[in-house]
């Protein structure tokens, strides 16, 4: 990634600054159903965000950040974030109690390998929390090939409740919680996006969201 590109993808950030923030309050609303202290992860943390709920909350809160821009304003709120792999030898096996992937899992070539090493630093306690566009869902059905969640060629995948699941068992992760919801979409002057709004709503209502958020945990942990 070019400083451009750097400079583009911390950009969109600060510039829907209020609609991440509330995004990041919502996720970190489900971690806290079940975990509300401990050591967290959040791979692909972006300018900190999530960081920064996180550590209101009460975690002690970390992050991995490829994009160099976004790792220096998220380290300047006081975090520590790299730009290493999780499967570096410095992240310790067993580290964390909660790892976040938001929006992350859809750009991995080799999930199942990145799903090893995640596997690899997570305590047999811990939890895994995804974030996934889902293409499953009433607001696809509107946008067709305009959907932002196809994301190609950056999205390599893409999930939906039935293969999202698969992915997590198969590597020895099971679901503790399934959220499907849409909070991307808001009122406004046009008439087509007050459509998607009110469409994104009735999705809410009847679990047919465009986004996954899965709360998993190791298989064997009981």
């Amino acid at each position: 990634m070019d400083y451009k590109e750097q400079e583009l993808y911390c950009e969109h950030y600060i510039e829907n600054e209020k609609d991440f923030r509330s995004f990041a309050r919502n996720f970190m609303k489900v971690v806290s159903r079940h975990q509300r202290k401990g050591r967290l992860l959040d791979i692909g943390c972006a300018v900190g965000f999530m960081l920064e709920e996180a550590r209101t909350m009460g975690f002690e809160a970390k992050g991995i950040e490829l994009n160099e821009k976004a790792r220096q304003i998220a380290s300047s709120k006081g975090f520590e974030v790299t730009g290493w792999h999780i499967g570096d030898p410095a992240y310790k096996k067993s580290a964390f109690d909660v790892i976040l992937l938001n929006h992350v899992l859809e750009h991995i070539s080799e999930p199942n390998g990145f799903m090893k090493d995640i596997s690899n630093i997570l305590k047999d306690t811990g939890i895994l929390v995804i974030g996934v566009p889902n293409h499953a869902s009433l607001v696809v059905r509107l946008y067709r090939n305009r959907w932002y969640g196809w994301g190609i060629p950056e999205h390599i995948w893409h999930f939906d409740r039935k293969s999202l699941a698969y992915l997590l068992s198969r590597n020895g992760f099971r679901i503790k919680e399934l959220v499907q919801n849409s909070q991307r979409y808001n009122f406004s002057k046009s008439l087509r996006k007050n459509s998607t709004a009110i469409l994104a709503k009735i999705g809410n209502m009847v679990g047919s969201g465009d986004q996954l958020i899965a709360v998993a945990e190791k298989a064997w942990h009981e």
